[in-house]
């Protein structure tokens, strides 16, 4: 399929720009101008309740944003990691994807501000994600949720965070997690790819196959972590024993393949799949919102999907 027209229209905007892909800025230009996708999203849709709290994470306290669309109601949880290649992204730049998500859901969502690489390297960023689940899972009723059902979810580095975290719990004797939302996740190294997305879509597409090298080089202590499950998800040797997943990919996205084959890696495994695939779109239109009507469409989709999985 052709790209999306208002993709199109949005790519235009940004080349009149003269935006640089991320590779080609410092890590603290990368991060201010990630601040610019917030405009991009919107207005804030209202809520119930947003609180931020702090809960232990391995290095110390992690802040979290919980987003209750009915206070007083003991709702599903979803603990969301944000996406940014493990070095970008924070809880303002997906406040409104969050706000809308929750209203979607009609769940508890949780928002959790892990730390950053290069300062913090791998397995860092997955451990603060791994912690804060399980002290939320562990006190689900404190922040307003019902414990029975929880989820884990995240956008890109945050869906690759997210992968993770569902395989750390099943190695770990816990928390029990009920589903996984995977949004055109990472699952897979860039470098030395022979994927066909990395090549169709390298250049041109906002997310390019030069940014994710550049991220993945940020994220990695050492090349050799790269083996690891807990880095590359598609890699583990076994996605028995894991949570029922919905898993999103866009057509002219660079990461859209390695997407599609952990999604089938899961499904071989025994694990149920929805497998959500979008054409015409690009990575990160999640976060787009105000932009794409296939972000507010998106959105739903996990929101129902979401619902039905949690009146199960």
């Amino acid at each position: 399929m052709p790209v999306n027209p208002q993709v199109r229209a949005l790519l235009d905007e940004f080349e009149k720009q003269g935006l640089p892909p991320f590779d080609q800025m410092s890590v603290t230009q990368a991060r201010v101008v990630a601040l610019g996708f917030r405009d991009l999203q919107g207005e804030p849709e209202n809520l119930g309740e947003v609180r931020d709290i702090l809960v232990p994470g391995p290095a110390g306290a992690l802040p979290v944003r919980l987003y209750h669309p009915a206070p007083g109601q003991a709702l599903p949880l979803v603990v969301y990691f944000h996406g940014g290649g493990w070095v970008i992204g924070d809880l303002e730049i997906v406040d409104k994807p969050c706000r809308a998500l929750a209203n979607a859901s009609h769940c508890v969502v949780a928002s959790v501000n892990y730390r950053l690489s290069p300062e913090t390297k791998f397995p860092g960023p997955a451990e603060d994600c791994y912690a804060a689940t399980k002290w939320l899972a562990e006190h689900a009723h404190a922040i307003g949720a019902n414990g029975r059902f929880v989820a884990v979810a995240g956008d890109s580095a945050g869906g690759n965070l997210a992968a993770a975290v569902a395989l750390m719990a099943r190695d770990r004797g816990g928390p029990a997690l009920s589903y996984q939302v995977l949004i055109y996740p990472v699952t897979a190294p860039a470098a030395g790819t022979q994927s066909s997305s990395y090549q169709e879509n390298a250049d041109g597409y906002l997310l390019t196959k030069g940014s994710m090298e550049w991220f993945w080089d940020h994220y990695l202590a050492s090349p050799a972590d790269a083996k690891n499950p807990y880095a590359s998800p598609l890699h583990a040797p076994d996605l028995s024993r894991l949570p029922p997943a919905m898993v999103i990919t866009a057509e002219f996205d660079p990461l859209r393949d390695e997407g599609l084959a952990y999604a089938k890696r899961l499904q071989e495994a025994g694990v149920s799949v929805n497998a959500s695939h979008y054409t015409g779109l690009i990575h990160g239109f999640f976060w787009l919102a105000g932009a794409l009507d296939a972000g507010k469409d998106l959105t739903l989709a996990i929101g129902n999907e979401l619902r039905k999985q949690t009146a199960a």
